[in-house]
């Protein structure tokens, strides 16, 4: 029995000699979220990868992360908040030469871009005496895109205004356009009689012309004169955009969107632009998600852009903050003078 117990602690001495001498290279970690981009509240996953290079197993293994001060962890998960986010601990053991996972869900709900990171890798001696760590540095970045506005005086106002272009596509008939053929009603002038169809089914035929007017709309983001400090201001800007966008790509109007807005974590621009139809908005909502109150360019600079780059007949929708009144005359007078069908909406509580 004594024999045996001095061998048990002999090779206890042993695994710990060996456990002390670990090399910290031989053990790697790697980083990934399960997406890059995400509608708010949506769950993910991130997954944290352990590989151990050495034959020596490792019985307690510790990693600790960083995620955001928004991100909605598990209650049960050991966390404490730091100056730069939720720090996390996730513990396992592994064996040598194995590979390991550690996947957690979480989900965040506020718009921006969000950054997590691994912080170090801690592992312990055989006796657990003593733990050995490794600094890492991986970050990865979210995009959590802007909520839709619910706001029934928004979404009224958009309606109508989206009504009032649809009606008045077709005030203009196109002569050239030949789309089909109808019956004569007697109404119609004699030059819009078809001759040739008119012999062939032995009745007066007229042509059924198409419409001129190519309904389209630019939606206009600007935030100037917004604070840094006023996030939610900003974010109501952002949801704004994004219902007005996307109501119209779903009527099926192509649409234009320009913003002064800095974009986070991207190469600075006076105007930033991309194209929105239906079932093609992941650039939008991707912008939209990065953009910051810090503006690239003044008010009247980003209207200039938008009225060159966009069609000779498009409609406006022009969303500022609400505390802009200068920036909301500009657009009362851009509105006189341009000819153009403009809603302006501020802050996204209401439309004049």
């Amino acid at each position: 029995m004594i024999a045996l117990l001095f061998i048990i602690l002999g090779l206890g001495i042993i695994l710990e000699a060996i456990s002390l001498k670990r090399d910290p290279s031989k053990m790697e970690f790697d980083y990934v979220i399960s997406t890059v981009c995400t509608e708010p509240g949506d769950t993910f996953s991130v997954h944290t990868i352990i590989t151990n290079k050495s034959l020596v197993p490792v019985s307690y293994l510790a990693v600790r992360e960083v995620y955001p001060m928004t991100a909605r962890l598990n209650e049960n998960m050991p966390v404490h908040e730091g100056f730069d986010g939720l720090h996390v601990m996730k513990v396992c053991r592994i064996k040598g030469r194995q590979r390991k996972k550690l996947i957690l869900e979480t989900s965040i709900k506020e718009r921006g871009v969000h950054t997590f990171k691994g912080d170090s890798i801690e592992f312990g001696d055989f006796l657990g005496f003593r733990e050995v760590s490794k600094a890492v540095s991986n970050r990865q970045e979210l995009v959590v895109y802007p909520e839709k506005l619910n706001d029934k005086s928004f979404t009224d106002a958009l309606g109508s205004f989206c009504g009032d272009l649809t009606a008045k596509r077709f005030l203009i008939r196109d002569p050239i356009l030949t789309v089909g053929y109808r019956e004569y009603t007697g109404r119609e002038s004699m030059k819009e009689i078809h001759w040739l169809q008119s012999a062939h089914r032995g009745m007066l035929m007229v042509r059924e012309f198409d419409y001129n007017r190519q309904l389209s709309a630019s939606v206009i983001l600007s935030v100037d004169g917004l604070s840094l400090l006023d996030t939610s201001g900003l974010d109501m800007c952002c949801f704004a955009a994004r219902t007005a966008c996307e109501t119209l790509a779903e009527a099926g109007v192509p649409v234009s969107f320009f913003t002064n807005a800095r974009l986070s974590r991207l190469e600075a621009k006076d105007v930033w632009r991309c194209e929105v139809s239906a079932g093609r908005t992941g650039a939008l909502l991707e912008g939209l998600g990065r953009v910051t109150g810090y503006s690239c360019s003044p008010l009247d600079k980003l209207l200039d852009y938008a009225m060159r780059e966009s069609d000779f007949n498009a409609a406006f929708i022009i969303i500022l903050p609400a505390i802009d009144n200068a920036g909301a005359e500009t657009v009362v007078r851009l509105r006189s003078t341009s000819g153009r069908e403009i809603l302006l909406v501020q802050q996204a509580e209401g439309a004049a």
